[in-house]
């Protein structure tokens, strides 16, 4: 194994992540020599024309004890503007084949979480028809708004790192497209060999942010149902508290007009009690018979407390 130099950088990354490093041994050749391919791992081995034929590339994509990938470039027949434009472009496939897939290992682990939440959704969902209390639907109400809070957590924490491998993994095709592959007959494509690997990963990590999206969707239109549930409970009992009151009030209004009559009838007694004591010596002194002058005055007195007693009763209805 070659010694690598002391001040290419591999010092700088120190203990931070290692996206992809790279190493490109550029050969005047048209073609790889026969000698190197012995060096590459047979099983992952990806032999291809570049630029119509015009270059070559080799590589296993497996890293070396010091993590860089070899790539050995045959580009005896590019131009050194070609050269230069395919050796980029081998950079950055290599670059963004690592970021595509760095969402990867968090969609995995984003996964258990998710399938838990799943089965949380369902088992909530499923007590939303039993809650038939207020109590019972605001116990539904927390547990779904508990569930909203945790998908929305790791939504936002995927959410960028999904955008980005979508991104990534796009600018990839297209730098492996700009390759101009063709095949031999030995290896794969690097074009079919990253397709084979990238895709997938990229595939997963959209499959996960589709389930969030719709287990977001299921807990917003649950917490919708159970809204519209609460509200209408609500009217109902609003209603029946209304009709309750209506009821109140009307006995309270019957029970207003008796006392009202039974007040008039007690009132007129006394008041004719009153009155006979007056008319006493009036009526003796005219000679007229008592009862029959209280029997002809009754029915005015009865009257007389009768209006009294509405005349007080609008009054109180107008303040």
């Amino acid at each position: 194994m070659e010694s690598w130099p002391d001040d290419i950088g591999l010092d700088a990354i120190g203990e931070g992540m290692l996206i992809g490093a790279m190493r490109i041994d550029v050969i005047a050749d048209q073609t790889v020599p026969e000698r190197l391919l012995p060096a590459f791992n047979l099983p992952s081995l990806c032999l291809s024309d570049v630029d119509n034929g015009k270059g070559q590339v080799v590589t296993d994509f497996t890293p070396d004890r010091d993590r860089f990938t070899r790539f050995e470039f045959a580009a005896g027949g590019l131009t050194t503007l070609r050269r230069s434009i395919l050796l980029r472009r081998l950079l950055e496939v290599e670059a963004y084949r690592n970021m595509a897939l760095l969402g990867l290992p968090l969609a995995r682990a984003a996964s258990q979480d998710l399938r838990e939440m799943e089965t949380e959704l369902s088992q909530v969902i499923g007590d939303l028809s039993e809650a038939t209390t207020p109590k019972g639907a605001q116990v539904v109400l927390d547990a779904l708004h508990r569930l909203s809070v945790r998908s929305g957590q790791v939504s936002e924490r995927l959410g960028y790192r999904f955008a980005a491998g979508r991104a990534y993994g796009e600018v990839l095709h297209t730098r492996l497209a700009g390759l101009r592959e063709t095949g031999t007959n030995r290896g794969s494509t690097l074009t079919h060999y990253i397709g084979n690997r990238v895709d997938p990963g990229l595939a997963t990590c959209a499959a996960i942010e589709q389930r969030l999206a719709v287990l977001s969707s299921k807990i917003e239109r649950a917490i919708g149902l159970l809204n519209v549930r609460i509200g209408v409970d609500m009217q109902v009992q609003n209603a029946t508290l209304l009709d309750n009151i209506a009821r109140t009030a009307r006995s309270q209004f019957l029970l207003q007009r008796t006392v009202e009559g039974l007040s008039t009838i007690a009132i007129s007694y006394y008041l004719l009690g009153i009155v006979s004591y007056l008319l006493a010596g009036p009526l003796t002194h005219l000679h007229w018979d008592k009862t029959m002058a209280l029997s002809i005055a009754a029915p005015f007195v009865v009257l007389i407390v009768w209006l009294m007693a509405r005349s007080v009763r609008k009054a109180h209805e107008i303040k």
